[in-house]
């Protein structure tokens, strides 16, 4: 996009790039006629707040019976008409009382070819020496295995079931047999998530419900399909499919019925590597069902998906979600609920899966059940979503925010800046999934409420990344081991992500702990670091790798780049220091830190400071610095579920307020630059942006667009623009810069930026 069309959308946004409005719908009782004026005026608000779509929701819980069902058609065509109208868009939300209607309605006729299923286990009891004659449970057999648990042997007993009964002479050993099945799920009318065939027939089957209504306005005015809640959602996360050992042996070559009980204990010293390619497919089948069928649905139709996961913490998204950046691959989006910053940390993941996958729209639902409706905590979280990396918001607003337009104006000029472009970062984090994949497994337990995950004590991974963007004022990009294996590679000490559009290249390569990694990541790693690339890794090591061999060459080839890349102390178990060091001729520079905290959801952690000490140490001129922001000492605070972090108390207050955050796009003829200030503290002091640029401020908050004073300086051999940035607290702004034609011959250079602050407080004051 040129900075024409920029400039234009920027004063006057296009309806796609205002924000979504979500609505509830009042209780589904009595007449249409009774109902008609609260819900027009709601379609009025919506164009009156300034949003351009909105999204008709049913109270929570609701349930409808077939006149329900009938008004709530009358609604949804009363709201299409008024939208039409008003030349608003509309989207339907896939909300789960239809999902329960389909279900319950087809399991009125004895067909559960939809309903979800769970994995569930059976035990007998057996006697060394005794031969053991068991009628085993009806239904889908996955696996039958004899367990000593002791010895941490097993058995594959299939071969000794003849006519459903087993018969089988029991050796010496303390055994007992393990027969795993697929049930269906009765507990809830839910839909086969893990199913791309079950999931498209509920999704057609609600779809169907309103066929007559939605005709006439198909792909113009009815636009957007939504949804939410995708996980897994049976008890203790069970949720399984038929196809599970199918699924299992195309990808991984080897049958995994022998091996089921390394999902719920230890099974000897192959159980890490087992589990992980268990709750790989596992994740997969849940990205290649719903998520998949919902994509091609959508297209089918003319409408663009938006929807989020079950639960905006993701630190241990293995046993609630699967893999949560697959998993966001079509439609990336973030969620905050409940309280202010509750979700942060999803926006990252969200951006990262959008970044990786080449997708250009990074959506976030904002404001979903807040306790509380402060108006300016509403501001500082919208601001927070957008510089760590959302562009399309959907809105749940209090009413004393839809009296005007100001909110959404805001929102719907960042859009318009932010969405398109590539995005611009130094720093790349792998994305520590088989680490969390083999330290999660399953359980059988009474579900008592929200199942919440347990999270691995040693994952790290997203209180390093705020401690890079909070602390050292440094954005990253969050890499896929799947995206690093196929779409990267190392050139010259430079990581390259080689999508078709965004382009990027990091210097730094940030591992967090992570005990199992893919072999081929490694490799591209050592590449990069042979190259002179620059690696720091936190806490733990990579000793395993994902790619399962149980001669354990690969593990051993593991250990062995690990040794190249970290040096011989890094490896020794027996040392006890704060960091090792090891660096190559060719200028590759590897950082090991040690775990040195603990975070506050309990989980172990690196300072802030000392992470941002080693990357200071690497001394790559960075793309941007911000010389005076507060550096927030990060506590994991981020990382907790709900009712720790509701204990905490960040609902009600956060140390600083807030944040300073920003996000760099580039685009054809430009780039730009978005800086936003949540802290309760005004910001006023310089900001370097590498490369020579002419700057303008363009401010969201009000569509001012001013020229704007700048110096060339020469840092770290690169040359940067540097100018006062001044934010308010609460505040948010752009600097749209247009690359210099002419470079001037003499460009005075500095030594660090320290030296800076202190001998140009004078020069910057003048801007």
């Amino acid at each position: 996009m040129t900075s024409a069309i920029k400039r234009a959308g920027f004063r006057t946004p296009n309806n796609d790039r205002r924000p979504i409005y979500y609505f509830e719908l009042p209780p589904i009782t009595g007449e249409l006629a009774d109902l008609r004026e609260q819900v027009l005026g709601e379609v009025e608000r919506c164009r009156q707040c300034g949003c351009g779509t909105l999204i008709p929701q049913l109270p929570f819980g609701t349930e409808l019976d077939r006149s329900g069902l009938m008004l709530v058609k009358e609604l949804y065509h009363l709201i299409l008409t008024k939208a039409q109208e008003l030349g608003l868009f509309v989207g339907f939300y896939l909300d789960p009382c239809f999902e329960h209607g389909v279900i319950h309605a087809m399991g009125e006729i004895d067909d559960h070819s939809l309903r979800a299923k769970l994995l569930t286990c059976r035990e007998y009891v057996c006697e060394r020496g005794q031969i053991t004659k068991q009628r085993l449970s009806p239904g889908k057999r996955l696996s039958l295995v004899a367990f000593d648990e002791e010895a941490c042997d097993l058995i594959d007993l299939r071969a000794f079931v003849q006519d459903g009964v087993l018969v089988w002479e029991v050796p010496q050993g303390n055994y007992i047999i393990k027969e795993y099945l697929l049930s269906e799920d009765m507990d809830r009318e839910g839909a086969n998530y893990l199913s791309y065939e079950a999931s498209l027939g509920y999704i057609r089957g609600v779809f169907s419900l309103f066929a007559d209504t939605f005709a006439p306005f198909l792909g113009n005015t009815l636009s957007l399909i939504s949804y939410s809640g995708v996980g897994f959602h049976g008890q203790n996360r069970r949720t399984w499919d038929s196809s599970f050992n199918r699924v299992f042996e195309e990808r991984f070559g080897f049958d995994p019925a022998p091996y089921y009980p390394a999902l719920f204990s230890a099974i000897g010293k192959d159980t890490e590597h087992l589990k992980a390619c268990f709750m790989t497919v596992r994740a997969s089948l849940l990205q290649n069902g719903i998520l998949r069928a919902l994509h091609d649905f959508a297209k089918e139709m003319g409408l663009t998906p938006f929807g989020n996961l079950s639960e905006p913490k993701l630190t241990a998204c293995s046993f609630s979600m699967g893999d949560a950046m697959l998993n966001n691959a079509y439609s990336p989006c973030a969620l905050y609920d409940k309280a202010y910053m509750y979700g942060t940390n999803s926006v990252k993941i969200a951006a990262g899966a959008a970044y990786n996958f080449d997708v250009d729209r990074v959506n976030a639902e904002l404001f979903r059940n807040y306790a509380s409706f402060d108006r300016d905590r509403l501001y500082r979280d919208a601001l927070n979503a957008f510089a760590r990396g959302a562009n399309c918001t959907a809105v749940h607003l209090p009413p004393d925010m839809t009296g005007n337009s100001e909110f959404c104006d805001l929102v719907a000029r960042v859009q318009t800046m932010l969405q398109g472009g590539r995005h611009v970062a130094d720093i790349a984090m792998l994305y520590p999934i088989y680490h969390l994949h083999c330290r999660s497994g399953l359980y059988f337990s009474e579900a008592k409420g929200y199942e919440y995950p347990s999270t691995p004590s040693t994952a790290d991974y997203m209180t390093l990344i705020n401690s890079i963007s909070i602390y050292s004022g440094h954005d990253l990009t969050l890499l896929h081991p799947d995206i690093l294996n196929t779409r990267c590679h190392a050139e010259n000490g430079v990581l390259y992500l080689d999508n078709l559009h965004n382009k990027e290249q990091f210097r730094v390569l940030v591992l967090p702990a992570t005990y199992m990694i893919s072999l081929q990541n490694l490799r591209t790693l050592k590449d990069f670091y042979d190259g002179g690339g620059k690696i720091l890794a936190t806490g733990v090591l990579p000793k395993q790798a994902f790619e399962y061999d149980p001669n354990g060459k690969n593990d051993q080839e593991v250990r062995d780049l690990v040794r190249e890349i970290f040096g011989d102390e890094a490896c020794d178990p027996m040392r006890m220091q704060d960091y090792c060091y090891h660096k190559n001729d060719k200028g590759g520079e590897a950082y090991f830190l040690y775990f040195n905290a603990s975070a506050a959801d309990g989980t172990r952690m690196t300072r802030s400071s000392t992470v941002n000490q080693a990357l200071i140490s690497f001394a790559l001129p960075l793309d941007i610095y911000l010389p005076g922001m507060p550096r927030l000492e990060i506590t994991g605070a981020l990382n907790s579920i709900y009712p720790e972090f509701h204990t905490i108390g960040l609902h009600r207050t956060m140390p600083g307020g807030g944040m300073l955050n920003h996000i760099h796009k580039r685009y054809d003829d430009c780039d730009i630059y978005y800086f936003s200030n949540t802290t309760q503290a005004d910001y006023n002091h310089h900001v370097l942006l590498r490369g020579a640029f002419e700057i303008e401020e363009w401010n969201p908050h009000t569509g001012e667009i001013t020229e704007r004073h700048s110096k060339l300086l020469s840092y770290r051999g690169e040359l940067y623009t540097t100018l006062r940035l001044t934010l308010k607290q609460c505040s948010s702004t752009f600097f749209h810069a247009v690359p210099l034609k002419e470079i001037p011959a003499e460009v005075e250079k500095i030594s660090s930026i320290k030296h800076l602050q202190s001998e140009h407080a004078a020069l910057m004051s003048e801007f």
